[in-house]
């Protein structure tokens, strides 16, 4: 198995049976019905042993509580992270309006959160099946997540961070990853003893495709992002927990990731 075999196998999954479009069930509103949830992925892939992993055990970075890759796996090889990106109809429905946040973005993000597990669970079932192990870091026993204002925001393993390591984008101001396909998606990772070609990172700060344009500063209905301090999280959990009113099981915002020029790209210096 290579990166082309996967990104192959991912496309296919997502276009079939993957639950990637919303049925009749699911659907908040009839005119939901249909509604894609995923463009094609993105592919990337670090060494398990890459230095930058280690890293993020720096108090700056993420802190002594990150687990690298052969604390999950000890015979771990290969790190791979997947990007998938809102299909263009979320992106545009939560674009188009300043505050409210758009039902297919709700989709994107509750029923998107099943699809993007199972997206997972399928690459580590196809590397069990040609012979390797595979531990996704999210789904296991051991993952630790906290969001609470007392004890702050953060994880054992950060899909973002790892992300940047697998050579698919930096970070932007809002905290989001930009990739070559945007910043509006979702990411998910695996860990396996197979050993597969690194992806190259095209760059080498953490925040170099970001131009600190300030749109999503503008685009932030609960004032959690300036240019100063990029995004707190309080204040927009906060925002995020309000908002469930119309639909008690699904919530998001997604603002910040739509209407901004990373929305579906690298921006370029000049927007």
């Amino acid at each position: 198995m290579n990166l082309q075999i996967i990104n192959e196998k991912l496309n296919r999954y997502l276009s079939s049976d993957s639950g990637n479009h919303i049925t009749s069930e699911q659907a908040l509103t009839p005119e939901m019905t249909g509604l894609r949830i995923y463009d094609e992925p993105l592919v990337g892939i670090a060494s398990a042993d890459d230095p930058l992993f280690s890293k993020m055990k720096d108090p700056e970075a993420i802190g002594p509580h990150f687990m690298c890759p052969e604390e999950w796996m000890p015979e771990a090889k290969s790190v791979i992270s997947v990007f998938l990106p809102y299909s263009g109809h979320i992106k545009r429905a939560n674009a188009a309006s300043a505050s409210d946040v758009a039902v297919e973005w709700l989709h994107g993000r509750v029923e998107g959160q099943e699809v993007l597990l199972k997206t997972g669970e399928y690459l580590k079932s196809l590397l069990i099946e040609a012979g390797y192990n595979a531990v996704i870091p999210f789904l296991d026993d051991n993952f630790h997540h906290v969001e609470s204002h007392d004890e702050g925001y953060t994880s054992n393993w950060s899909e973002r961070h790892v992300a940047y390591i697998c050579g698919l984008g930096t970070f932007g101001l809002s905290k989001s990853l930009i990739t070559e396909a945007g910043s509006a998606g979702r990411l998910v990772s695996i860990i396996t003893d197979h050993v597969l070609p690194v992806t190259p990172r095209k760059y080498t700060e953490l925040y170099q495709y970001c131009t600190f344009c300030g749109a999503c500063i503008k685009r932030c209905p609960a004032q959690a992002i300036s240019m100063e301090y990029g995004k707190k999280h309080e204040p927009c959990g906060d925002f995020v927990h309000h908002k469930r009113t119309d639909y008690p099981d699904h919530y998001g915002c997604g603002k910040c990731q739509t209407g901004v020029p990373c929305e579906s790209k690298i921006p370029s210096k000049k927007e």
